[in-house]
């Protein structure tokens, strides 16, 4: 009897275009809500696979209280038990993971690519959040980047049969990675961190060396624009007798404000959107 075999790959090419989009969107909430919950725990004690609570009663969540964005909107973003407001963080990271996630899809080339790209977004997001919570970059996520990194490496010589496309790769990643390391070395550790320093190697590798220029000079604009903005509506909120915290800490001139996600950011802009500072450069300054 002849049939026709459709393959795991073939069948999402014949499924409707918008529950595909859907399932990754889902995807991305559940993995956003799982990632704040890591990038909170990790090297803090608890345990990954412990119940969550509400962080003032202590009230353990049931399980229908769970449900990425809607348990939050069916309890109006309050704990059930004490009525305590929940963080609208949580919200937050669970729909920027599933914007990027959807993000991710909609420009990956094929289903190894994709696969690797979510996990990274995954990776690049709970770095940022641990290093934005705790002003330290685990190893672990270094490790896992420079893992993934290897592995992207890997099966570009794989598929082009040649180890000639190691060469920008590598050229990359020594650039950005002694910038950087001259950057903390020359400060004493005052403007970026040596994890910040560890984090650049795997994050360049997977970059050109003109990628790799953008990447940098990207991440101090970011830094640059988001300090300047945050300052502003600080003076603002003063106005008010308000006080503008990062993490519960107040905002001065003097904060120390870490600098991975601004690097994460520009990274995602440069290896996920191809963003360019020549062509920036180019349009903002015509010849």
């Amino acid at each position: 009897m002849d049939s026709v075999q459709l393959s795991y790959m073939e069948l999402l090419h014949v499924l409707p275009y918008g529950y595909v989009l859907f399932v990754v969107a889902l995807l991305g909430l559940i993995i956003g809500s799982f990632l704040d919950v890591a990038a909170s725990r990790f090297h803090t004690g608890k345990s990954l696979n412990g119940r969550s609570r509400c962080m003032s009663c202590g009230h353990t969540l049931s399980w229908y209280e769970l449900f990425p964005l809607l348990s939050y909107l069916l309890l109006r973003g309050k704990c059930k038990k004490c009525n305590a407001s929940i963080p609208a963080r949580l919200l937050c990271m669970e729909l920027l993971t599933a914007g990027l996630f959807v993000f991710v899809f909609l420009n990956a080339t094929s289903y190894p690519f994709l696969f690797f790209d979510l996990t990274l977004t995954s990776l690049l997001i709970v770095t940022a959040l641990y290093d934005m919570r705790h002003m330290v970059i685990p190893h672990e996520f270094v490790y896992a980047i420079g893992t993934l990194s290897l592995l992207y490496i890997g099966y570009e010589v794989y598929l082009s049969q040649t180890f000639g496309v190691l060469i920008p790769h590598v050229v990359s990643a020594l650039s950005v990675c002694l910038f950087y390391f001259a950057l903390w070395a020359f400060s004493k550790g005052k403007w970026i961190g040596f994890g910040d320093v560890k984090l650049a190697l795997p994050l360049a590798l997977l970059l050109t060396p003109y990628s790799a220029f953008s990447f940098v000079v990207l991440s101090f604009w970011i830094g640059a624009l988001i300090s300047v903005a945050l300052l502003c509506l600080q003076k603002v909120l003063q106005r008010g007798k308000h006080r503008l915290r990062i993490w519960r800490i107040p905002l001065t001139i003097r904060s120390e404000v870490p600098f991975a996600p601004f690097m994460l950011l520009a990274f995602g802009a440069v290896f996920f959107a191809q963003a360019n500072v020549f062509t920036f450069m180019m349009h903002l300054l015509p010849l």
